[in-house]
């Protein structure tokens, strides 16, 4: 019963380690834009990311870090919806109702 145990909590622990190595790193922005969030997200984010890495990492390194993976993951879904719209072209948006 303890194997079982055991096996069942390695894979947790392998996932919160990646985690952890994927959006806890450290990260050097050196060219910052301003982006607005909501206020709930910030606060929960300033908990998490504080209390996780015992404040080593700033909430602009994690949400970089988020970022990037998102957009790493989703790359092949964005770049058909960005084909899309870019094929419409500036002759095939929609004309604007002049009344």
């Amino acid at each position: 019963m303890e194997e079982v145990k055991q096996s069942l909590q390695e894979p947790a622990s392998k996932e919160r380690e990646n985690y952890k190595s994927v959006f806890f790193k450290k990260r050097a922005v050196c060219n910052r834009q301003s982006v607005y969030i909501s206020g709930e997200i910030q606060k929960r984010i300033m908990q998490i990311v504080g209390v996780i890495t015992n404040k080593q990492v700033s909430i602009g390194s994690f949400i970089d870090n988020v970022l990037e993976e998102h957009l790493n993951t989703y790359n092949d879904v964005l770049s058909v919806l960005y084909r899309e719209e870019m094929q419409k072209g500036i002759f095939n948006q929609p004309k604007e109702n002049k009344e």
